[in-house]
C-alpha cells in the first residue's frame, strides 16, 4: 500500500487553527493571531516562469517585483497567567514560518518554526518594572531596512535573556545566544560511482565535527541624544566552543566581537531617518549575529555604514523609502548599495510606486560586479500610508549588469550566462503580488 506524502505547510496550517479554534472555544485564554505573507506569480522576456535579480556577493536586493518565492509567517501568542496582585505576566509566542517557489511544487515547501519563546513580563519593580525574563527561539530586536528586506542587525535565534531594564539614560538588554554548526575537520577518501563511464573512482571529500559558538549581547537603548532622536549601542561577544573532535584535528573557531551603534531621528517628513555604524571581527566579521562565520580566522574584520530614509509628508500626495550601504569586509570584498522606492498615492487606495536600486561589489583582486535594476507598480493598498497593507500590486521590473557580475554569477542564476537570459547582461520581468501584514 502506498503511503501518502503529508504536506507540510498544511499540517502546519491545520496545527495553528486546531489551537486558534480550541482556546477561543474554551474563552478562557484569548489567543493573538498576527502574520505575514508575500505571494503571486510572473514570468521573464525569455518566457518561463519569473526570476529574480541579486548581485552575487551583495548581501541584498531590492524586493519589490523582484521576489520569487511564496513566503509567510503564521504567529499565535497568548498571555497564560497573571500573578495575582501584581502586574507579573506570563506569555508565550509562535510563529511558523512557510517558503514555497511560485511553481506551486508543494514537495519543495519549507516548514520551520520560526519562533517558540516564552516571557515573564514586568518582573519587578524599580528598574525592573517593565523588564522582562525570556527564553527560547525569537526574533530579538531586530532591524531592518524594508525595501531591500536586509536584517542589518539580527541576533535571532536560540537563546534568554533579559530586557527593557530602565537604567536611568535608557533601556538595557542582555541575551545569551548559542549557535551550532559544522567545522572541517580534515578529509577522507570515498568511492563513488561514476554515471557517465561506470566505473567505480575515488574522491576527497570533507570530514566535519560539530561545534558551537556562544554569545553575550548587550545593547542600552532609548537613550535621548537630541529631540527627537535616541540611540542604541549594542556590543555582542563571542567564544568559540570546539568539539573534541575539532581540537584533536588543530581546528579551532576564532572568538569575536560585534559593535554597533544606531541612531534613530523620528518625525522627519512624517517619517524616520535612521543610521546604522557596524564592526565586527572574528566569528561575527560577517556582521551577522544570527549566524556567526564558523571556521573564521581572528584577523577576519569588516565595518558597515546603514542609512536608510522613509518620508510620507503631511499634505502631499507622496511617500517614499531611500536607503544606502557601505560595506567593507577587509582584505576580501567592498559592497555598495544605494536605492529608492518613491510611491505617488492617487487616492486613498490607489498608488503607483517606482522601485530603483544600485548594487556593486569590488573583491579584492577582482573585476567590479555592478547590478542596476528598476520596477514601476501600480497598486491597491488599505491606506495612503507608505507601510500600508495589504497591498495587491502588478509590476513590470527592468535590470541590467556587467560581464563580472555575469561571470561571478553561480550556474543557473538569472545572471547568469547559464541563466534565463543567456549570455545578455539585461532582462526584464512581470507579474502580480499581494503582500500583508496584519
Amino acid at each position: 500500500m502506498k503511503q501518502k506524502m503529508i504536506n507540510p505547510s498544511l499540517l502546519a496550517a491545520s496545527v495553528l487553527a486546531a489551537l486558534s479554534a480550541s482556546a477561543m472555544a474554551d474563552g478562557s485564554v484569548p489567543i493573538d493571531f498576527n502574520g505575514y505573507f508575500r505571494a503571486g506569480t510572473g514570468g521573464t522576456s525569455k518566457g518561463g516562469q519569473q526570476t529574480c535579480f541579486k548581485l552575487a556577493g551583495a548581501a541584498s536586493k531590492y524586493r519589490l517585483g523582484n521576489e520569487c518565492e511564496t513566503y509567510g509567517e503564521l504567529a499565535l501568542g497568548a498571555q497564560l497567567y497573571k500573578m495575582p496582585n501584581s502586574e507579573t505576566t506570563f506569555r508565550v509566542h509562535t510563529r511558523l514560518a512557510i517558503n514555497a517557489p511560485q511553481d506551486l511544487d508543494s514537495a519543495s515547501t519549507t516548514t520551520s518554526w520560526a519562533e517558540a519563546w516564552a516571557e515573564a513580563d514586568k518582573i519587578g519593580s524599580g528598574a525592573f518594572a517593565n523588564a522582562r525574563l525570556w527564553a527560547g527561539k525569537r526574533f530579538y530586536q531586530r532591524n531592518d531596512v524594508h525595501i531591500t528586506d536586509f536584517y542589518f542587525w539580527n541576533n535571532s535565534g536560540n537563546g534568554g535573556g533579559i530586557e527593557n531594564v530602565d537604567v536611568g539614560i535608557g533601556k538595557l538588554s542582555y541575551a545569551y545566544r548559542r549557535n551550532s554548526g559544522g567545522v572541517k575537520t580534515g578529509t577522507k577518501t570515498e568511492f563513488y560511482l561514476d554515471p557517465n563511464d561506470g566505473l567505480t573512482k575515488t574522491r576527497l571529500v570533507d570530514v566535519n565535527s560539530t561545534s558551537a559558538i556562544s554569545g553575550h549581547d548587550f545593547r542600552l537603548g532609548g537613550i535621548q541624544v537630541n529631540p527627537g532622536g535616541e540611540l542604541t549601542v549594542g556590543v555582542d561577544f563571542r567564544f568559540a566552543d570546539n568539539s573534541d573532535a575539532a581540537k584533536a584535528a588543530g581546528i579551532s573557531n576564532a572568538n569575536g566581537q560585534l559593535y554597533n551603534l544606531m541612531h534613530t531621528q523620528n518625525n522627519v517628513l512624517g517619517g524616520f531617518n535612521r543610521i546604522a555604524l557596524q564592526y565586527g571581527r572574528g566569528v561575527v566579521a560577517n556582521l551577522s549575529p544570527g549566524a556567526p562565520a564558523f571556521g573564521a580566522s581572528s584577523s577576519d574584520k569588516a565595518w558597515r555604514v546603514v542609512e536608510q530614509l522613509m518620508v510620507q509628508p503631511e499634505g502631499t500626495n507622496w511617500t517614499g523609502m531611500g536607503t544606502f550601504v557601505y560595506e567593507d569586509q577587509i582584505g576580501k570584498q567592498k559592497w555598495i548599495s544605494y536605492g529608492a522606492r518613491p510611491q505617488y498615492h492617487f487616492n486613498d487606495k490607489w498608488s503607483l510606486a517606482v522601485d530603483f536600486g544600485h548594487d556593486e561589489v569590488k573583491p579584492d583582486g577582482g573585476d567590479r560586479r555592478v547590478l542596476n535594476k528598476i520596477t514601476i507598480a501600480p497598486q491597491i493598498s488599505a491606506g495612503r500610508q507608505f507601510f500600508s497593507r495589504p497591498a495587491l500590486r502588478a509590476f513590470y521590473t527592468y535590470a541590467k549588469w556587467n560581464d563580472a557580475a555575469q561571470a561571478a554569477a553561480p550556474a543557473g542564476d538569472t545572471l547568469s550566462a547559464t541563466g534565463v537570459f543567456g549570455s545578455s547582461t539585461n532582462g526584464s520581468t512581470f507579474g502580480i503580488q499581494a503582500e500583508a501584514w496584519w
